[in-house]
């Protein structure tokens, strides 16, 4: 009888050890698969982003090559932040697109990562900001809808006011009154447009 009780609970044992088994197999498997998932996402990102950025900086001369090797440099950055690859790639497309070259869009992402991240947003915030701030790009200057874009995000702080400013002191495109303007009523300084798409982009 005692033998018998014995087997009963090392088959349940046994049972138990299978169904954990089981369980961490599947649970194996579904990470496995959402790592593939998400690296193949990672990849065709990749290969709209390069699609993107040739046909948008071939005028300047750019090729493949230097296109793999500018996103090598920013996957590097990338990998050592919280923002992430694709959210950077979309966007190095969007700003070649706003007439950027290559190079010059991979430091203005890295700067502008850089700035996001000293202010303490989300990546998700700072890849929305940066989409509106293309647009601005484009459009030649950053007018006061886009500068909010960026405040409500929570950049746009105290250092980097001031940082445009005497950016655009040294490229001449503030005048003296406008730049005293501009360090106690920034927001209000802007409709005499002298945030130009140089400005940023410095």
């Amino acid at each position: 009888d005692k033998f018998t009780g014995l087997k009963a609970i090392g088959t349940g044992a046994l049972m138990a050890i299978g169904n954990q088994a089981v369980m961490l197999g599947q649970k194996m498997i579904t990470n496995l698969t959402s790592q593939i998932r998400d690296g193949f996402g990672e990849y065709e990102t990749k290969i709209g982003s390069i699609q993107t950025i040739l046909a948008n900086t071939r005028k300047h001369g750019t090729d493949l090559a230097a296109v793999s090797r500018e996103l090598g440099v920013l996957n590097d950055y990338a990998d050592k932040t919280i923002y992430s690859f694709g959210d950077m790639t979309r966007n190095i497309g969007l700003f070649t697109n706003a007439g950027l070259k290559l190079e010059d869009s991979v430091k203005m992402i890295k700067g502008f990562s850089n700035e996001a991240a000293a202010s303490g947003t989300t990546s998700q915030g700072a890849a929305a900001a940066a989409y509106q701030l293309s647009q601005a790009l484009s459009a030649g200057q950053i007018r006061l809808m886009d500068w909010r874009s960026l405040t409500n995000v929570g950049m746009g702080n105290d250092n980097m006011k001031k940082g445009l400013i005497d950016i655009a002191k040294a490229m001449k495109t503030v005048d003296k009154s406008t730049a005293t303007q501009a360090m106690t009523d920034f927001n209000g300084s802007l409709e005499k447009g002298w945030l130009t798409a140089d400005v940023m982009s410095k």
